[in-house]
């Protein structure tokens, strides 16, 4: 983790937001996995595991290096705190698969429940009402396809610490190559200086996007989804216990009480059919198709890179024109039980 988050961190470092990490609010987050339960199957091997805390803490720092901004940057650092264990697979629980907005509770309404982060705003003279001007933070969170720093890092830690398309080098490239640009509507938005480097960014952007729209990534939440929907109607776990609990504490309670979990642990490989699978538990649904299009600077003024670059709009083609096969299952769940 430390080689990955040394890349976004200052020479002027951000002091401020050290007595942050201390709050239980946050460090709640060291239980909730970045990868929407990903870690808990043989499907993927991540390099290490990488948690909301994590997150948080590399946009933060990513948010202070284009903005120097301590409000701007205090709200990176809060941005996920409304995230339950398994992050968007509730999402899927509550039948939201195309938005994904659904399970995140409020911000506002958290830190009123902390005492410790409400002490520490007012000594950093901010009024906790901040937090309800999330969208007006645009480096640090604007509307898809625009590039913002909670986006930026969801690509480079998918590519690196997940898929294990790029290395630190060549995040490092492109991190380097960021700056602040104005976009269509007047707003600050990171973007490019050259467009060489914009393209190579954009080839993260294919590896992450095509992902998280296969079979494989859709496979693991809907698994994870359902098997939370019983554990509530067996009164295993509540809705509530997904916002209290650790992750790995609601995994025993999976181990214990369905035999598919073990299996799902174990699973190392996925039948991709476009033949309906017979006694299996198994995916056909479409998902959020997950994007960004960042701007790059040219001596015309700021532009989308798929606009000006012939490789770039090749690989949004492919991104938007991809499916995978029509369902998918592991071999060994026949069912959840």
């Amino acid at each position: 983790m430390d080689s990955y988050l040394n890349l976004f961190i200052d020479d002027e470092y951000p002091k401020f937001i050290d007595k942050y990490l201390t709050t239980d609010t946050l460090n709640r987050l060291k239980h909730v996995t970045q990868f929407c339960g990903c870690d808990y199957t043989n499907l993927y091997s991540p390099l290490f595991r990488y948690t909301r805390f994590d997150h948080s803490l590399v946009v933060a720092h990513m948010t202070w290096h284009f903005t120097h901004d301590k409000k701007e940057t205090i709200m990176a650092l809060f941005h996920d705190v409304g995230t339950p264990c398994f992050a968007h697979c509730i999402d899927y629980v509550l039948g939201d698969y195309l938005n994904q907005e659904s399970s995140e509770k409020n911000i506002v309404d958290i830190i009123n429940k902390d005492n410790k982060i409400q002490q520490f705003l007012q000594d950093d003279g901010l009024s906790i009402e901040v937090f309800n001007d999330y969208f007006n933070f645009h480096i640090l969170e604007n509307k898809s396809p625009q590039l913002c720093t909670d986006r930026l890092d969801g690509v480079l830690h998918t590519c690196y610490i997940w898929l294990h398309t790029h290395s630190l080098e060549q995040i490092k490239e492109v991190y380097d190559n960021i700056i602040i640009l104005e976009n269509e509507t007047g707003n600050s938005e990171i973007g490019f200086k050259d467009i060489t480097v914009a393209e190579k960014f954009v080839s993260m952007v294919y590896s992450y996007a095509k992902e998280l729209q296969g079979n494989a990534d859709k496979y693991v939440m809907k698994y994870i989804s359902e098997v939370v929907k019983l554990a509530f109607k067996r009164d295993l776990i509540s809705l509530e216990d997904l916002y209290i609990k650790r992750e790995e504490d609601i995994c025993n309670i999976f181990d214990k009480y369905f035999l598919s979990w073990k299996k799902f642990n174990k699973a190392s490989s996925l039948v991709r059919t476009d033949t309906l699978p017979k006694n299996r538990f198994f995916i056909s649904f479409e998902t959020k198709k997950r994007n960004t299009i960042p701007l790059v600077y040219t001596n015309t003024g700021n532009k989308r890179v798929d606009l000006i670059s012939d490789y770039a709009k090749e690989l949004y083609d492919n991104i938007k024109s991809y499916k995978d096969t029509k369902y998918a299952y592991i071999e060994e769940i026949k069912s959840l039980d």
